[in-house]
Order: structure tokens, then C-alpha cells, then sequence
């Protein structure tokens, strides 16, 4: 198995392998169609987020209310990436990402971008959250 930690350097994926298993450590972030259209039409990340060398699941949560009344993740499974082709190469682009997991793979403006910037399309496992 490829360890990577983010924030994770252009050259660490450019010398992964198709088929190569990956384990990643430090900070991911989250986000689904929303949020790709709003980053898209020129939206900003939040103080304190910096996706430069992050990594991005396509990830379909189930969250429940506590018995605080809290909202509490208790799965992070991943959904399905294609919803996010529209967007995701300028996301890439502008963002400084170099992985995104999700499920069901991307399409052509994606790959483009994932070959002109650094970044790499990891293949998650439905199912498994």
C-alpha cells in the first residue's frame, strides 16, 4: 500500500500506478454537488479550509441527532462522483487538489484536469461506510 499524508506534494502523485492501493492520513474534506456548484460559480472555502494538497470525498453521509440534540455522523460512505463532472476539473484547477474519492468513477474534463494539475481520482468502495 501508497501511504500519502496531506497536505500531499504534486510529485507523490504523479508517481502512483493505476491499481496501486492507497492509504491516506491528515485532513479530508467532504463535499457534493452543492458545494462543487458554489465553489464553481466562484464561490470561497471557508476561513480555515485549504484545499491545496487536500484531498476531496464525494462522500454521502447518514447523520442522526444525539441525545443532546447534536447532529452526529455515524457513517461517511462514498456517492457518486459523476454528479460533480460539470464542476470538478475547475474545482482541481483553482483549488490546488490533488485526490478526490468517490465512487463510479469521472469523466473526460476531469481526467483533463487530473492530468494537467496533479491530482489523482481514487476509487472507492460502495457500501463500506
Amino acid at each position: 500500500m501508497i501511504s500519502l499524508r496531506t497536505p500531499i506534494e504534486e510529485s507523490a502523485i504523479r508517481a502512483l500506478k493505476v491499481g496501486e492501493e492507497v492509504g491516506i492520513t491528515g485532513t479530508l474534506y467532504t463535499g457534493r454537488d452543492a458545494l462543487h456548484k458554489y465553489l464553481h460559480e466562484g464561490g470561497k472555502l471557508p476561513a480555515g479550509v485549504d484545499f491545496k494538497g487536500g484531498v476531496l470525498y464525494h462522500c454521502g453521509p447518514v447523520v442522526i441527532k444525539d441525545e443532546a440534540g447534536a447532529w452526529k455522523c455515524v457513517a461517511a460512505g462514498p456517492t457518486t462522483s459523476i454528479r460533480e463532472e460539470p464542476y470538478q476539473g475547475q474545482v482541481i484547477r483553482d483549488f490546488g487538489l490533488r485526490g478526490v474519492i468517490g465512487k463510479g468513477g469521472m469523466g473526460d474534463r476531469t481526467l483533463d484536469a487530473c492530468q494537467k494539475h496533479g491530482c489523482v481520482y481514487l476509487h472507492a468502495i460502495g457500501g463500506a461506510a
